[in-house]
């Protein structure tokens, strides 16, 4: 007999651990991305006003207004 853990006064092999530890990785990313499909706040579009007209971005006022939302 190999080695194994003594988990809750049983012996677990190594190779079913790792087994449980694959299946609840996975099962518990899949329980995650499932789930309502609404739109909240932090999938906004992003505003593109400046690209649109061709001009630069003016970063000093972009991160003014981030900061202004974040503040709220």
């Amino acid at each position: 007999m190999g080695a194994a853990y003594k988990i809750l006064g049983m012996n677990v092999k190594p190779h079913v651990l790792a087994i449980a530890t694959i299946g609840a990785t996975i099962g518990g990313a899949a329980f995650a991305m499932s789930g309502s499909k609404t739109e909240n706040e932090a999938q906004k579009p992003v505003k593109k006003e400046a690209a649109s007209k061709g001009e630069d971005l003016d970063v000093e006022k972009l991160l003014d207004q981030f900061l202004k939302e974040e503040t709220k």
